[in-house]
């Protein structure tokens, strides 16, 4: 089966087109195209796509999209009505995301009726979390709703895939972009995450805080008079990176900018809030086997890598400085008692195998 893939991100949106046979998703065809992270601008980017993107020669039998966030229902989905119905508030609760890949689903879902269209949510990954690890520390009057969920799920899912035993048993993934999370793995499966209900939690991210004292807002909230609109765009845009280095977000230009005293306080805040998240998770694990680099930052930027492993010098790990800078696939020395590794993503394959999968339960149940 070919699935024709979507992911609709903060600055572009990521079309695939894969051939996949069970877990293989073989690609085809790979296009980025630039898109304003809202409703019209990912329908104008899909409408682009599917005039003038897309190769002739390929056909494909379905389509598959992400979602960041999809609440507790989030099995990858076929679209309908009820489902788009279901989703509508999430928009609310996500503005960053939630808007543009349902406008992307949406308009393939009109022009492509005759094809499955199928959402996949990042979150479904880490559908069974301890519940030590799901539950929230307040008074909750919708605990199935109201919890901690995990993202950054379509990522992890492909790493996993992709290593399989070479994982070990006790793994830490690191996803680190715009938008960064860690994971941790004990023999394949989940049992923490560093992003709880949202994914503004966890560490220090591009424009969003991580995890920060709720006394924080509430003195926004009642001292300053902060509306919570207001608090959501400080949330989602002016902080992380941005607010510490004075206005840049972008962690290859922090590092350019070796002389200036903001711009290196930002890029050690963001490695020092790895290397916490590090011990955390290799505490619950009780030990690691691996560490997993992937994401833009965690692929592609050899000096914040170095900087967090030299930090975990405590857990016997040691980086081959020479592999780190080309970005090999294992950058851990020989004596290194923790494989450390770098794996380029691709969400769009684990959406391909997950709409591929769906497609096929489906015609079964129909039979």
């Amino acid at each position: 089966m070919n699935v024709l893939t979507f992911n609709a991100g903060s600055s572009s949106l990521k079309v695939g087109i894969y051939s996949v046979d069970g877990e293989r998703a073989r690609p085809l065809f790979a296009r980025t195209l630039s898109m304003e992270p809202t409703a019209a601008g990912a329908t104008a980017a899909v409408n682009a796509t599917l005039d003038n993107e897309l190769p002739s020669e390929i056909a494909f039998d379905a389509v598959g999209h992400r979602m960041v966030f999809g609440g507790p229902e989030d099995a990858p989905a076929l679209a309908s009505p009820e489902l788009f119905a279901r989703l509508a508030r999430f928009e609310r609760l996500d503005p960053l995301h939630a808007p543009a890949a349902l406008a992307a689903l949406r308009t393939t879902h009109e022009r492509l009726a005759h094809l499955p269209n199928v959402l996949c949510f990042d979150t479904a990954f880490f559908r069974d979390l301890p519940e030590r690890a799901r539950i929230l520390p307040i008074e909750n009057p919708d605990p199935n709703f109201l919890r901690r969920y995990g993202f950054h799920g379509l990522s992890y899912d492909y790493v996993r895939a992709t290593l399989g035993g070479r994982l070990g048993s006790r793994a830490i993934l690191a996803h680190l972009g715009s938008g960064a999370s860690l994971a941790a793995l004990k023999d394949g499966k989940p049992i923490e995450s560093t992003m709880g209900f949202s994914p503004l939690g966890g560490i220090l991210m591009a424009t969003r805080p991580g995890d920060l004292d709720p006394g924080i807002l509430l003195y926004l909230l009642e001292d300053r008079q902060q509306s919570p609109a207001h608090l959501r765009e400080l949330l989602e845009e002016r902080s992380g990176l941005r607010a510490i280095s004075g206005g840049e977000r972008d962690l290859r230009r922090l590092l350019e900018r070796a002389d200036d005293p903001r711009a290196i306080l930002a890029v050690d805040a963001f490695c020092t809030s790895v290397v916490k998240a590090v011990g955390a998770l290799a505490a619950l694990l009780g030990g690691l086997d691996t560490v997993v680099f992937t994401g833009g930052v965690g692929e592609h930027l050899a000096p914040i890598r170095s900087s967090i492993v030299g930090r975990l010098a405590l857990f016997g790990m040691k980086l081959d400085e020479k592999a780190n800078a080309v970005h090999a696939d294992v950058i851990s020395a020989p004596t290194s008692a923790v494989t450390v590794r770098v794996v380029t993503t691709d969400e769009n394959a684990t959406i391909a195998r997950a709409t591929s999968a769906l497609v096929h339960a489906t015609a079964e149940r129909m039979r």
